[in-house]
């Protein structure tokens, strides 16, 4: 039986479009910071969602909502409900919120919310959702969320990352404008777009990536290190998911499947048969989606850009198993 929670932290343009056709494939809904179509999104019914709305409302609020004969209102103080409470745990796992603000929950939810549900653990959120994180910070995250990992196990955590020098490319291209579909709603997306299309070429984009403190992931490999080196998370690569079509190994692909599903405890056919999952993982329509293939980064960067690599990420490098 699958794990009933699961967090993928999957840095970013590290190949997080894998990890989520392959929890998707394993039977998970998804959330966090990743594009969900609205069929795999969770969808909360029955004991489930009365356990979210008890959550966030008190029992004068829920007894008028049971007894609401409009539906529309009902609906709407669901929806909210539920946004609040993804919005509290957001909050705890250190996830700013990154939509429109005219999008976001109602900020007088979440921090009832968060008082409501100080001392209820990570298992109390609704059960078969992957959340998508790009980041987890043992310093912004709850203590109390780490401290319920640390003592039980839950949720399975799994770490995903790329070839630094093919992450840093491969960002340089999205904030471009390579990939044709925008740049999301990150922040320093959108300031870091203005910089490389104001850059004469590409070579001094990538110069810019290289040298500039405060470009998008500077630093999320070092900050990641932590996973990479815990024995209760489960390490998975771009170059082992990404397969033939990105110029890795079906082997290697079919492996990988494997061991994530048995951390996570999935049973039936994505088991005894990867080759029937690992089909779906490679998605040319995922929202960022460029080349996604492995070493691509020697295309394109100079013996100097080689040389900035080395000064400012070497030791990244050997951390990782990139020599």
């Amino acid at each position: 039986m699958t794990a009933s929670h699961a967090l993928v932290v999957s840095l970013r343009k590290a190949g997080t479009h894998l990890l989520k056709e392959l929890m998707t494939g394993f039977g998970y809904s998804l959330h966090g910071e990743v594009s969900a179509a609205a069929e795999i999104q969770p969808k909360l019914r029955g004991d489930t969602l009365w356990r979210v709305l008890t959550m966030v409302y008190d029992e004068e609020e829920l007894s008028r909502l049971t007894e609401s004969k409009e539906r529309a209102v009902v609906d709407a103080a669901i929806a909210e409900a539920v946004a609040a409470f993804y919005g509290a745990w957001r909050i705890r796992l250190g996830i700013p919120w990154r939509g429109p603000a005219e999008e976001a929950p109602s900020p007088e939810l979440v921090a009832r919310t968060l008082a409501r549900t100080a001392a209820r653990g990570f298992a109390d959120t609704p059960e078969d959702v992957c959340w998508f994180l790009h980041q987890l910070d043992p310093h912004r995250a709850d203590e109390g969320f780490l401290s319920e990992w640390l003592d039980t196990g839950n949720p399975r955590i799994v770490f995903n990352y790329r070839d630094p020098r093919d992450v840093l490319l491969s960002m340089v291209n999205f904030l471009s404008g390579e990939s044709g579909r925008g740049v999301g709603h990150f922040t320093d997306h959108r300031v870091y777009r203005a910089i490389l299309r104001n850059a004469g070429s590409f070579e001094e984009r990538l110069t810019i990536a290289l040298t500039d403190p405060c470009f998008p992931g500077a630093d999320a490999f070092e900050r990641g290190l932590w996973l990479l080196r815990h024995p209760a998370v489960c390490k998975v690569s771009f170059e082992e998911l990404v397969g033939p079509r990105g110029g890795g190994s079906r082997q290697l692909q079919s492996a990988a499947v494997v061991r994530i599903a048995d951390f996570l405890g999935t049973d039936g056919d994505p088991v005894q048969n990867p080759a029937d999952l690992v089909d779906q993982l490679f998605n040319d329509q995922s929202y960022s989606f460029h080349r996604g293939r492995i070493g691509a980064w020697r295309e394109h960067f100079t013996p100097e850009h080689e040389k900035l690599f080395e000064e400012r990420y070497g030791t990244v490098l050997d951390a990782y198993g990139y020599r």
